[in-house]
């Protein structure tokens, strides 16, 4: 496990952003697997969306983010934002756009995935150094 500076997010999130470390929180998969609570936490995060805490947006996206399934998917995203961090919303899809186009993910996606997350510089140096060495 990398050792981060802060607490890593995965299976936190919703910790983490009413902690208010974390402006933006992303779920998705392919819709053959969905819903799915542990996929996609709809339910742990509605009664934040409906007090007005968080704002909630999804999008489906098809393209080729599943190889190991041997055909293009439909992928839905589902993303959870602080409101004045909303700029993070389409950001982030323009992001999983490009990637679902293509399939192919990079450290410079990494990073502007992990920018966007709300991870530090220094965060993302620490995670792409062991993500992506040779």
């Amino acid at each position: 496990m990398i050792d981060l500076p802060q607490h890593a997010h995965t299976n936190r999130e919703l910790e983490s952003m009413l902690a208010g470390s974390k402006p933006l929180a992303r779920f998705g998969d392919d819709i053959s697997f969905l819903p799915n609570e542990l996929l996609i936490p709809e339910e742990a995060f509605s009664p934040h969306v409906a007090s007005g805490l968080f704002l909630r947006a999804e999008k489906e996206i098809e393209g080729s983010y599943s190889a190991k399934l041997g055909r293009n998917t439909m992928i839905r995203h589902v993303l959870f934002c602080v409101p004045d961090q909303a700029w993070r919303i389409p950001a982030m899809f323009l992001l999983m756009e490009q990637f679902n186009r293509t399939g192919k993910w990079n450290e410079t996606l990494e990073r502007i995935e992990g920018s966007l997350l709300g991870y530090t510089e220094e965060e993302n140096d620490i995670w792409c150094a062991d993500r992506f060495k040779d």
